[in-house]
This record gives structure tokens, sequence and C-alpha cells, in this order.
């Protein structure tokens, strides 16, 4: 069996979902692991009885690390995995893929330089329901994709930005609700779209606007290369943390994605599939497609198969994120 070296670095809340589904992988060990907060470190270092370090570069020079992943404030995920890359290790790097796009053509670039693999950690392709919904369009039973919606309506206060105070600045998130809680969907709007480009976007500091620099509401226009328009709502400003929520019109029918719940209208009627998964590590509605995504990404390293989430896919995402930051979406307050 080819079993891969992996070492983590950053020891964050998001660790734990990578720890777990490194051990669950059959084709992976972690060796080391990695935090510039001391304690942070310690507590890794014990609960997974592996070496720790403060410098990733001395986990970079180790000979049997074979992979990383990156699980760091966001303003470090280019130069970290840039340098992962240039090491010759393959990289599984936390959304986003940098906080502009020339930071993640730029992780491509390096990607393609080294010839290792570069993959962006949109687990939420391995819902159940997200797949099903692939697998349906991709069989064409419905036609194609003809227009659709996404909503994320989640709560984040006061507390959540003071708790981690790179959170909620230009320069180390580089956004907020877009680039953090809401990219995952966006990912899964375009995935499913077949490509999308972004026609226009606003975004608003309405209830953190004394709190944050940056957004907490943000609506897009969007349209595929057929013309067909997309809309997506984003907001940390509800009361409670609510299902991901997306709706597909295809030309033969129409799929209700609400959390793990997929309804399928069609000809033939209405039907509900429940994909429901389980509880995973961390928050709720994280769900568990890090085991998924983690376990498989592994599997295709052993197999020589592409990421599942190629970095040229994931680059795609963040250019439409990028737009609306840097485009025609200025953040305006209340």
């Amino acid at each position: 069996m080819n079993r891969f070296g992996v070492g983590v670095i950053g020891c964050g809340a998001i660790s734990g979902n990578h720890f777990h589904a490194i051990g669950k992988a059959e084709n992976a060990a972690l060796r080391a692991v990695c935090d510039i907060d001391e304690a942070r470190l310690q507590k890794a270092r014990t609960a997974q009885g592996v070496e720790g370090y403060a410098d990733y570069h001395d986990l970079l020079a180790r000979p049997d690390i074979d992979a990383v992943h990156i699980c760091v404030p966001h303003y470090l995920h280019a130069p970290i995995s840039i340098a992962a890359l240039k090491a010759g290790k393959h990289v599984l790097c936390e959304k986003p893929m940098g906080m502009t796009i020339q930071e993640a053509e730029a992780m491509q670039r390096a990607a393609e330089a080294s010839g290792k693999t570069l993959t962006i950690c949109f687990q939420n392709r391995y819902n159940g329901a997200s797949l099903r919904m692939k697998e349906i369009i991709d069989g064409g039973t419905l036609g194609r994709v003809i227009g659709g919606s996404a909503f994320v309506c989640w709560d984040r206060d006061e507390a959540y930005y003071a708790s981690c105070p790179w959170r909620g600045t230009w320069k180390t998130e580089g956004g907020s609700l877009l680039i953090n809680q809401s990219i995952h969907t966006l990912d899964l709007l375009r995935w499913l779209a077949g490509g999308l480009t972004l026609k226009s976007a606003t975004m608003t500091a309405k209830r953190l606007a004394d709190v944050i620099e940056t957004e907490d509401t943000c609506d897009m226009l969007l349209e595929n290369s057929a013309g067909n328009r997309f809309v997506f709502y984003c907001t940390n400003c509800a009361s409670a943390n609510e299902n991901i929520y997306i709706h597909l019109m295809l030309e033969k029918g129409e799929m209700h994605m609400d959390g793990a719940r997929l309804t399928l209208l069609t000809e033939d009627g209405a039907r509900v599939e429940d994909y429901s998964a389980g509880k995973g590590v961390g928050k709720d509605y994280w769900g568990a497609g890090h085991d998924q995504f983690i376990t498989d990404f592994y599997a295709r390293l052993a197999a020589g198969k592409p990421a599942f989430v190629t970095s040229a896919d994931a680059l795609e995402t963040t250019r439409i994120m990028d737009a609306a930051y840097h485009g025609n979406a200025p953040i305006r307050h209340r």
C-alpha cells in the first residue's frame, strides 16, 4: 500500500476535522504538526502523538513528509502552500484558495511547476445531496441547467470575531462572509451549474458594521455560458445557522437541496431523498465532508489520479469571489 506521510500546519479549530480524517485514511499517516501558538502546538502534539514545530519550514524540511494540510488563517494560505509545493510536497489547503485571484494564480503556477497535487478543501461537494445533484445533471435525464439560486443564512456575532482577531479584516481574512462561510455554497452553485460568471454583486455590513471592516451580507447575479441567470444570497445576520439551500431549474424538472434533503420535481411528480450523513467533527453544519474529501484525496494520490477538486477548478470559484470583492461590489456600511 502506498502510504503518505502527512504534516498539518495550523492546529486551530478546523484541524480537528483533518486529524480525524487522516486517522481514518488508510493511505495516510500523520507524522508532524505545526503551529506558532505554543499551547495549541503542545495540545496537538500530545493528542496526536507526533513531533511538533513552531516554524513550518522545519516541517517542510522533513523527507518523510509527502503531503501537508494547510489549516492557517487566510493570509498565510498562499505563501505556505507555495513553499510546500516548492519543497516537493502535495498540498491540501483549506478554503479559500488565497485571498485574491493573484494569490490563487501564484499557487496554481507553483503546483504546475512542482508536478505535485494542489487541492482546495471544498468538502461540501462530497455531501450526499450535492453528489446526487451532480449525478443527475451529468446524466442528462432532466436536461440542461437553465437557472437557479442559492442561500446561506448563518449567524456570526461579535464574540466570533473577537476570538480570532485575524477575522473581519482585509489584511488577514481578505473579506469575511463570502471568503469564509459562504464560499462553499458559491463553489457548489458554480460546480453544479457548469461554470458561472459574475454580472453584479452588492456587499454590505448591516449587523456588524461597528465590529468588522468587511461584509456580513452579500448578493450576486451570475450567468452561465448560455446566458441563464442565477442568484446567490448570503448573510451572517440570521438569528441562527440555517440549512444551506440550493434550487436549480432544468429543462425537464427542478431540484431543491435543503441541507441534506433533496427534493426532485419531474414530470412524474415530486420525490424527496434524504442524504443525512450524521454528525461530523466540529460544528453540526460543517457536516462530515472532510472525512470523505481527505480519504479520497489520498486514495487518488495512491492511484496516480488527479484530485476530485483540482486547483484549476477551485481557481474559477476564486475568480468569482475576487470579482465580487475587487470589482463592482465595494462594502457599504448600513
